[in-house]
């Protein structure tokens, strides 16, 4: 006997399921491992672990995010007027200055 194949009521044929959309929507833009890998290259002036520049890629992806979510933050409080947010560099500017430890690691580097 034939096994029949049940479609979800909801889902039309040809569409995607809203599971898969949102898990779409969901994805990220990634830091880009190779090119990373290769600037340490360059910088180092030889062998670079492949797990080093996995470790620095996801520091970087990591602070990124701490700094992005900071500063829509700050924008959320200067104009959440009709619920959309456009964040300015000043926005990023007040966000890392009010968290201390962002602040001190931004400090640092910026002496060397």
């Amino acid at each position: 006997m034939p096994v029949s194949k049940k479609r979800s009521p909801s889902v039309k044929p040809g569409s995607t399921p809203k599971r898969q959309k949102e898990s779409e929507m969901r994805q990220t833009k990634r830091f880009p491992l190779q090119k990373i890998h290769e600037l340490m290259q360059r910088k180092f002036n030889g062998t670079v672990k492949p797990e080093a520049s996995v470790f620095l890629t996801a520091i970087l992806e990591y602070l990124s995010v701490e700094i992005l979510e900071l500063s829509a933050n700050v924008a959320r409080g200067h104009n959440s007027s009709n619920g959309t947010i456009k964040l300015a560099l000043e926005d990023t500017l007040e966000a890392i200055e009010s968290d201390p430890e962002i602040r001190q690691l931004l400090d640092k580097v910026r002496k060397n």
